[in-house]
């Protein structure tokens, strides 16, 4: 069983002591390295909608990446999904199983291995850059995270745990594995909405959780219960299992 989970823009650069491994899709990312070079501070502005002073820093990133130093992925990322999964309070042997059973989605890498030494960056998977091989970051991966996912995944189970810009990176519709999709939900006023705050939150709590538990199969993730989420059988169907509290 393998989940996919997006990465996060926020980073934070700490030297760690742990195995890394080099991403499988580096010689794409190359590319893309280079491409990202070209754009000027005012492009990066725009392309990524962001502010100058993120852009600059970014185009300060892209100019000196050839020499910038490298992280493992699990501990750059920072975002509430990472916040979630708080790799550092984790056992070597927690930090192995997700590096086997956990994939994040990257626009500049592809897919990444937990353990995956990369360099800080910002790339949206979403975003339009025009390329070689099309019009968007889409076009540029097109089946090849697909397929590295189908590779990876032996018992044909995948957990969806990313968001929908990055999941749509992996052509679900045309993806040889079968699916589970999470949703986590809050009770208001009644109704039970899915706050996109706490999902990333409960995202990366739940990667945490199927480490805990050395979690093998889909059946053992009904019984997740972090931050009062409980497994709401009414909502759930099929491939989709939705968590409420509140």
């Amino acid at each position: 069983m393998i989940a996919i989970t997006s990465p996060s823009k926020t980073m934070k650069e700490e030297k760690i002591k742990v195995r890394t491994t080099k991403p499988r899709l580096i010689e794409d990312s190359l590319i893309l390295q280079n491409e990202m070079k070209r754009y000027t501070t005012e492009d990066l502005q725009k392309l990524m909608g962001i502010s100058e002073e993120l852009a600059e820093l970014n185009y300060k990133r892209f100019q000196e990446i050839e020499v910038a130093k490298e992280y493992p992925a699990l501990f750059l990322f920072k975002g509430d999904v990472f916040r979630g999964i708080d790799a550092e309070s984790l056992s070597p042997i927690e930090v192995e199983y997700l590096n086997k059973h956990l994939r994040i989605l990257s626009g500049l890498y592809g897919v990444l291995r937990p353990l995956d030494r990369i360099k800080p960056y910002r790339l949206e998977m979403g975003i339009r850059h025009k390329n070689e091989r099309g019009k968007t970051l889409y076009d540029f991966w097109g089946t090849k995270i697909q397929r590295l996912l189908e590779k990876d995944c032996k018992d044909n189970t995948l957990v969806n745990l990313a968001s929908q810009e990055y999941s749509k990176a992996i052509r679900l519709n045309e993806l040889n594995l079968d699916v589970y999709d999470i949703e986590f939900r809050e009770h208001r006023n009644g109704l039970y909405p899915m706050i996109s705050f706490f999902a990333k939150h409960a995202r990366g709590e739940m990667a945490r959780y199927m480490a805990v538990n050395n979690v093998q199969h889909i059946d053992e993730l009904k019984s997740f219960d972090y931050s009062g989420y409980g497994f709401n059988e009414g909502f759930s169907k099929d491939k989709l299992l939705v968590f409420t509290r509140g």
